[in-house]
């Protein structure tokens, strides 16, 4: 069966300060049918500030990967960021086809991170992850997907959900891959695992259909790419959130942190 001609390399980075600013960056590549286009986003939350969004599409060069150390520089975004690995890297593949896969690395589940951005030293900390796609998007199978990332001074965890008529999931504790969890908006939590992750989406830093925001824009690179996508995908809605998060284990005190986590709705019509 013929491969597709889509290739998408898409890096995913974040930023948490102390105080609760966060920045969001995404850096990608898409190639199809020989057009290479290159998109570049930033969600930044200070606090007591409305979310910024910044985009462009720019011939920028992708993250760098060298062993426990990322480094991205943009010129546009006056940024430039150093994520040094403070977990065990995580990856798996999320779909596979005869016309192509979905490969998802998780380079940093937790990261120390140190940003200049227009001027500004920022140290936090972060996570880092990298998707590559070969498929197009809307033949993977699900009406809804769930993705998160949370840390506490102990504690890490990762997941991964898509849902149709059946649910594929992913979950790592601290590097362990836990199966049969609940993910749902405001809590992740599993029995085999003995753990609760309450989240409460304090901070909304997306909601809207972003898909069709980013495609409405590429059409000027890419003429013909919303005519073989089906509305269902192009209209999905995406919510992004920061929460506070509180996480026990078996019968232990509760252990509070921060989370970045969204979903996204493939049939908002019926909600």
């Amino acid at each position: 069966m013929k491969k597709s001609n889509f290739h998408l390399n898409k890096w995913y980075l974040d930023f948490l300060g102390e105080d609760g600013e966060v920045i969001i960056y995404y850096s990608a590549k898409l190639s199809w049918h020989g057009i290479t286009v290159n998109y570049t986003s930033c969600i930044h939350k200070i606090p007591g500030e409305d979310v910024k969004l910044s985009t462009h599409f720019r011939n920028t060069d992708l993250p760098l990967q060298k062993e426990e150390i990322i480094t991205w520089l943009d010129n546009k975004l006056e940024i430039k960021g150093q994520w040094e690995a403070a977990a065990q890297p995580l990856d798996c593949r999320i779909y596979d086809s005869e016309k192509g896969n979905l490969d998802w690395h998780c380079f940093q589940p937790a990261s120390k991170v140190k940003l200049s951005i227009k001027g500004r030293i920022l140290e936090g900390s972060g996570y880092a992850e990298q998707l590559i796609l070969t498929a197009l998007p809307w033949h993977i199978p699900m009406n809804d997907l769930r993705w998160g990332r949370f840390h506490s001074i102990n504690d890490t965890m990762v997941w991964i959900e898509l849902r149709e008529v059946d649910k594929k999931q992913w979950l790592w504790l601290n590097g362990e891959s836990i199966p049969d969890c609940i993910i749902e908006n405001d809590q992740v939590s599993s029995r085999e695992g003995d753990f609760q992750l309450k989240l409460n989406r304090k901070i909304v830093l997306e909601s809207e259909k972003k898909i069709y925001q980013v495609v409405g824009k590429l059409l000027h690179y890419l003429p013909g790419f919303k005519k073989i996508m089906p509305v269902k995908f192009l209209m999905a809605d995406n919510h992004k959130w920061l929460s506070n998060g509180e996480f026990q284990k078996a019968n232990s005190e509760i252990v509070h942190g921060m989370a970045i986590h969204e979903w996204v709705n493939f049939k908002p019509q019926s909600t």
